[in-house]
């Protein structure tokens, strides 16, 4: 498959963050710049589109890991957890007993502060689960791990009361004031999208540079055989620590974000329905693209506004939705798109519902076509 130029693949990025709350249901212009009488805010629309750029994120860092590093995760939300909850603690404060030692702070509003916390609290537990794990385990092992650290996660913040706010969690966690800018701007929905989309997109530029450089490499490597990596001369379980906690830090950003979005955070964030979510996420959009998962985050949360509305059985519709993807469209929905760049019109859609023209069109792409004649 061929690579998109670096600017052309961030800027097709860029645009369709741009677009993107135009595309809500029943987005009418809504868009940041040019909000007002004429073109009116629907702020449940520009939130919508905010939860789908943050869980892009999220799922952009599971995919890392599973799509790229070849190991899949059934825990990655304690790390967007991990990353909510740093960010609350330390804008909200905190006064809790370890023991006979008493830990107080008082809390401070100071974004990136704030973010620099989040990143060094998942970072070193994704280092501590990696260590561990990645010399001892491969496959469903591996999974099964990272799910029981998760619920170690969960257990905690659901009953650690006195410094998470127990099944509650913490409400009324105040946005930040942003240098140079009046101090209520993140107050407004449109303002916090921006931000957000700011965000997300210096962080989606980080990890294509990430996929796309020689450490990318060796994880695509790695993917497809370790031993053979192994072979010509690379420390995989070094590249597989590093790979972890790599793919930790983009949902530990997630969090950060998602804190200051909904300004209060619970448990359900670590929980494995979140971490579900995100796994359901990648793979409808595509793992084996760069942005299936962003594709998948926005047909997931879309497809789930529309269905809630029509009925309380919304879960069973996307499970169908998924089930049907697996099943006709292996690939995602990214895969479809680059059928259809590759073979045309006709031979995707036979790919689609035949497994054999799946397969026959794969083996005469990997084969030299044979020659006839003198």
């Amino acid at each position: 498959m061929p690579k998109a130029r670096p600017w052309v693949a961030l800027l097709s990025v860029g645009v369709a963050f741009a677009v993107l709350p135009l595309v809500m249901p029943g987005g009418t212009l809504d868009l940041y710049p040019f909000a007002g009488p004429r073109f009116p805010v629907h702020a449940g629309f520009i939130d919508l589109a905010t939860t789908i750029l943050i869980f892009a994120l999220f799922a952009l860092g599971f995919n890392l890991l599973f799509g790229h590093t070849g190991e899949l995760s059934f825990g990655h939300a304690m790390f967007f957890s991990l990353g909510a909850y740093a960010t609350a603690l330390f804008t909200k404060g905190f006064d809790v007993y370890v023991g006979a030692l008493r830990l107080v702070f008082a809390g401070a509003s100071n974004a990136a502060a704030a973010l620099a916390v989040s990143l060094g609290v998942v970072g070193l537990w994704a280092w501590f689960v990696a260590r561990l794990i990645v010399p001892r385990s491969s496959g469903i092992y591996y999974s099964m791990i990272t799910l029981a650290f998760a619920q170690v996660i969960y257990s905690i913040t659901f009953h650690w009361g006195d410094l998470t706010g127990g099944e509650d969690g913490i409400q009324g966690i105040d946005r930040p004031q942003l240098p140079g800018l009046p101090a209520n701007w993140l107050q407004d929905s449109n303002n916090v999208y921006i931000f957000t989309a700011v965000v997300v997109f210096v962080a989606v530029a980080i990890l294509y540079w990430i996929i796309n450089s020689k450490f990318g490499s060796v994880l695509h490597a790695i993917r497809e055989n370790k031993h053979r990596a192994r072979f010509l001369g690379y420390d995989v379980d070094k590249y597989r620590v590093n790979s972890f906690v790599l793919s930790a830090l983009f949902p530990g950003v997630a969090g950060w974000l998602w804190t200051y979005f909904q300004q209060s955070i619970n448990p359900d964030a670590g929980s494995i329905d979140y971490s579900g979510r995100v796994v359901l996420m990648s793979l409808l959009g595509g793992i084996g693209s760069f942005a299936g998962p962003m594709i998948g985050a926005f047909v997931y949360w879309d497809l789930q506004n529309r269905v809630s509305g029509l009925t309380k059985y919304w879960p069973a519709a996307i499970g169908a939705v998924f089930v049907l993807f697996v099943l006709v469209a292996p690939t995602g929905i990214a895969g479809i798109f680059e059928d259809l760049r590759r073979y045309g019109l006709a031979t995707a859609l036979r790919r689609i519902f035949s497994r054999e023209a799946r397969f026959t069109s794969d083996v005469a792409e990997e084969l030299p076509a044979h020659r006839t004649g003198s």
